[in-house]
């Protein structure tokens, strides 16, 4: 694996980790710890989604390593609700919606990974335009809900 696709993978674990905080609505650490939400919410959904027989849903794949989307975010918000029961309001908990920053970095991370897609050094099941329209639609939602 080249420092390129480790790259790739830990943007995409940072993503994962930062929509898992926003979903759980608790912020604690940095983008580090988001980091390692993504990764380790990876291990912990896709072993719940096999122990239930549930299907692989939004498999990127980069360089051979499958990366399961939607069963990472499941394993990710799980994890941050443990971190939360257990750190008795340690945290900071998020209102309504996430800061705007958060809804930035995960579009801007989204767009990367369909420019990404589009050029070919990544292979995953969704077009590069259908990542880019949910892109735009983060964006959208994030500024609708935080201007009610």
């Amino acid at each position: 694996m080249s420092l390129i696709e480790l790259i790739i993978l830990l943007v995409i674990a940072a993503i994962v980790g930062l929509i898992a905080q926003s979903l759980a609505r608790y912020w604690r650490g940095g983008i580090l710890l988001a980091t390692a939400l993504g990764f380790v919410g990876a291990l912990v959904g896709t072993w719940l989604a096999r122990a239930l027989g549930l299907p692989e849903v939004l498999t990127v794949s980069v360089d051979g390593v499958a990366f399961p989307i939607v069963w990472a975010i499941v394993g990710a918000v799980l994890l941050v609700g443990l971190v939360a029961l257990a750190g008795r309001g340690r945290g900071q908990f998020w209102g309504v919606t996430p800061p705007s920053r958060v809804t930035m970095i995960t579009a801007a991370l989204l767009a990367l990974l369909s420019l990404l897609v589009s050029s070919g050094i990544l292979a995953v099941s969704v077009s590069a335009y259908a990542l880019m329209a949910v892109a735009f639609l983060v964006l959208l939602l994030g500024n609708l809900v935080r201007g009610l």
